[in-house]
Order: structure tokens, then C-alpha cells, then sequence
């Protein structure tokens, strides 16, 4: 089993600088968001907690979640990587956003995987390749459980990979999965041992917190919530 869980709200985005590798930290409703996560996910596994190891980005915002996970569940370690970071936005890594605008380089179209939108930064192929080579090298994702606590590009690089498509696949069939912060999707084995998604984007952990609005609709025959 593998969960996947984004980082709470963090400092960039409410004081909106750059993502990317800019290092911010949680803010206070983050911290609540990924506390109430971790709560669900112990009271999901009540009395029947299997052995997870818990693999992380090493930014701070997803680093300061991930060890909430630890203290709520009971696991001691926490194992940072640097190839679970979210894409390198290069120079523009520490700027504002309207800082960020004079040095940003337009892709000709929105199917480039080989431009790089910052100087010095990643493309969308090397991007791909960096999360999920690391993985892939890290853990024995096919027989571990792992919670992996990261960001909204790096995750959706994992389950692309998860079912069976490379970045080039993932451009020409134009697919996406959102990724909102603090959201749960677990990734498992079915009966028919296939790669599934058990769960994708779950925030039904917030319902109860104050002032974070959502909407619920059917999907599949799951319940999906989301920010609106």
C-alpha cells in the first residue's frame, strides 16, 4: 500500500512567493489540515496499523507534515529525499511571484516535456524522471507500505507511474489528477493484482474544520471533496 499525502498549506502560498524549491514552511491552518489527516489515517488503521516507513520531500513544508504523520501514528522515522521535492523552478526558487514574471520563460506551446520555464530549472521530463527513478531505487513500492509525503507535481509523477505511463504518455493522452494540500490518495494491489487507485484527492478530513469550504460530489461511485 502506498499513500500519498501533499503538504499542508505553506508560507508561499500565503505570501505568495514561488513554489517550486522555494523552502517554506507550514503555516498554522497547514499544520491543522495535515494534523486532521494523520487523525483520520489512525483512525482508518485502529488496532491494525501495518508497517509503514515514511518517505518525504526534504523541504520544510513537507518535512514539518510528515512529522506530524510520525507523532500521530506512532512512527519513529522519518526519511527525507531530495528527489520527492516538487519541480526545480531554478532562479525563481526565494522570489516573489511578481518577481518571478520578469524571468519566466514561456513554453511555444503546452505540450513542451524539454523547456525549461526557469533559468536554470527542470523540465517536465527530467522532472519525471528524477521523481520516480528515485522512487523506484528507494523502496520496493510493489510490496512496501509507504506513506510518502510530498508535493502536487511530484505526486502526480508517482501515479502516473503507478499506472503504467511515462511522461511522453501522460502529454499525448492530456491526462491530470489534482492534488490539493493535505489530500490522501492511496495507491495498492487489487484482488485481480492490478495497480489501483484506491483513493485519489481525499479531503474529507477538513469537513470539520472551520472556514475551509468544500463541495461533495460523486465520482465513480466514490465521494470526492474538494476546495472550492
Amino acid at each position: 500500500m502506498i499513500i500519498l499525502v501533499r503538504h499542508g498549506e505553506a508560507t508561499h502560498h500565503t505570501e505568495h512567493f514561488t513554489g517550486g524549491w522555494t523552502d517554506s514552511n507550514l503555516t498554522d491552518k497547514g499544520r491543522r489540515q495535515i494534523e486532521a489527516a494523520a487523525e483520520k489515517l489512525a483512525k482508518d488503521f485502529s488496532g491494525k496499523m501495518p508497517h509503514f516507513r515514511i518517505l518525504c520531500s526534504d523541504l520544510k513544508r513537507a518535512h514539518e507534515s510528515a512529522v506530524i504523520f510520525a507523532e500521530k501514528l506512532g512512527i519513529e522515522k522519518v526519511e527525507d529525499f531530495a528527489f520527492l521535492r516538487e519541480k526545480n523552478n531554478g532562479k525563481a526558487a526565494g522570489l516573489k511571484e511578481s518577481e518571478a514574471r520578469s524571468i519566466y520563460c514561456p513554453p511555444p506551446t503546452l505540450k513542451e516535456l524539454d523547456h525549461r520555464n526557469y533559468p536554470g530549472g527542470e523540465t517536465r521530463r527530467e522532472f519525471f524522471r528524477r521523481s520516480v527513478d528515485g522512487l523506484h531505487e528507494a523502496a520496493d513500492w510493489d510490496k512496501e507500505n509507504l506513506i510518502i509525503i510530498s508535493h502536487k507535481g511530484t505526486i502526480q509523477n508517482i501515479i502516473f507511474d503507478w499506472l503504467g505511463m511515462d511522461i511522453e504518455d501522460v502529454n499525448r493522452l492530456n491526462f491530470s489528477v489534482d492534488i490539493l494540500p493535505s489530500s490522501l490518495s492511496v495507491l495498492g494491489i487489487n484482488k485481480w493484482k492490478e495497480h489501483a487507485i484506491f483513493r485519489l484527492n481525499d479531503l474529507s478530513h477538513l469537513q470539520a474544520q472551520e472556514g475551509y469550504g468544500i463541495h461533495k460530489f460523486k465520482l465513480g461511485g466514490i465521494d470526492a471533496l474538494y476546495q472550492k
